[in-house]
């Protein structure tokens, strides 16, 4: 990996904090030394998404073949790197242009490995992506490009007629610009993050919600979770494995208990959360203290646990729906609310453990999902809403009145409004 070296064609200033000026540096440079300086872990950067299919994207490589515009990549410098007239980058972060940078690597190794095997005699004509793929496919893999991609190098070749000299001057001559920020706090970042997807495919609510509580979350907590760029938390109850925690099934979680009722994380959520996001972190930084946050991990974890040993990967599926775990937690909250005066928060659930595990059994989760299917028109009704209110009222009824008598068919008719015993 090489420093990345720009030239500056212009700067401006940005107060994010009182005196804390970033500055944002509007560069030039090529995309072969873009390539060569791009971090081996570029794409993990906590505040990025994860790579997604884009058929626009997907045509990139031949943008770059006919040396075509390629929008602006926006990086956060890392180090206070000093310029002068240029800037000399030995680490950053790929704040906007995941996406591209992703596949621009992809399409620079294939060009590499086209212009190498033709150096070494080998001709493609008439090769099929199919016979590519099956001819070359462990060397592609180890290149960390695809035969899709080098057949449309094949192709552009061919009808060109592009000598290797020209090739090999491609990426080299390829005028790319970059915005390069510096001195840009974690919370800013963010921001910036958000504004920048505003005009793209849509982000992931759940990696929305993600990244609105980065700023708070410590960020040696960060390797404990599952995030949503990498496991669509839709599904994640399809490959939830025991003790496996997805962070916005665990933020939203953590929300419900705060608001002591089931909350719905969309669009609206979203955007109040944005516009009153100071007064809402501050409501909840409690819970991400390190004693607590490490108290709510391990209660969460050993709730799978005693699932698990009732119910099997039945109750680790049941716990890994972001609906149920919300309906848990406002009802952990609500009884929370009533005996915070006399507990911490770590005894109080270890209250919660207690009672819930003397009486796992009466959670049948078999005659949960029997009841669900007979008891509601499912395509009548937000099933999700109904989850949530279904498990907040059984676990109220358990921990705030001592009821162990759980009818799933008249709860589930109940429907997605909390009980009076639980308001």
């Amino acid at each position: 990996m090489e420093n990345l070296k720009l030239k500056i064609l212009a700067e401006r200033e940005e107060n994010t904090n009182g005196d804390n000026k970033a500055i944002c540096y509007n560069c030039e440079g090529t995309l072969e030394d873009y390539v060569k300086s791009i971090p081996d872990r570029y794409k993990d950067y906590d505040v990025q998404r994860g790579i997604v299919s884009n058929v626009y994207l997907d045509r990139l490589t031949q943008t770059i073949l006919e040396g075509r515009f390629i929008p602006p990549i926006v990086l956060i410098s890392t180090k206070n790197e000093i310029p002068s007239t240029e800037i000399n980058i030995s680490e950053y972060k790929i704040l906007d242009g995941l996406q591209r940078t992703y596949r621009i690597k992809s399409i620079y190794n294939a060009l590499m490995f086209y212009i190498e095997k033709r150096e070494e005699g080998i001709n493609f004509f008439g090769l099929s992506k199919f016979k590519l793929s099956r001819i070359y496919k462990q060397e592609l893999e180890e290149n960390d490009t695809t035969a899709t991609i080098l057949l449309t190098i094949i192709k552009w070749v061919e009808e060109t007629n592009t000598s290797l000299d020209g090739l090999k001057n491609i990426f080299p001559y390829f005028k790319q610009w970059f915005e390069v920020w510096t001195n840009l706090e974690k919370k800013e970042q963010i921001n910036k993050m958000l504004v920048l997807n505003a005009g793209h495919k849509p982000m992931d609510i759940k990696h929305q919600l993600e990244l609105l509580f980065l700023n708070i979350m410590p960020n040696n907590y960060l390797s404990t979770f599952v995030r949503a760029k990498d496991v669509n938390s839709s599904f994640f109850y399809n490959k939830k494995e025991r003790g496996q925690l997805h962070l916005s099934h665990f933020i939203s979680a953590l929300l419900s208990f705060d608001n002591a009722q089931p909350i719905t994380v969309d669009a609206k959520y979203i955007q109040s959360l944005q516009n009153d996001l100071d007064s809402e972190l501050d409501k909840i930084k409690l819970y991400f203290e390190d004693e607590n946050l490490t108290a709510l991990i391990d209660f969460t974890r050993a709730l799978d646990d005693l699932y698990f040993k009732e119910y099997g990967t039945l109750g680790i599926q049941w716990l890994g729906r972001e609906t149920i775990l919300v309906g848990l937690f406002s009802a952990f909250g609500k009884y929370y609310q009533y005996c915070k005066d006399e507990n911490s928060l770590q005894n109080c659930l270890n209250k919660i453990k207690d009672k819930v595990s003397k009486n796992i059994s009466i959670f049948d989760i078999e005659k949960f999902n029997e009841a669900k299917t007979t008891s509601i028109d499912i395509t009548k009704v937000n099933i999700g809403n109904i989850f949530k209110y279904t498990t907040f009222n059984t676990m109220c009824k358990l921990l705030l009145h001592n009821e162990t008598n759980i009818d799933w068919n008249s709860t589930f008719k109940f429907g997605a409004k909390a009980n009076n015993d639980c308001v």
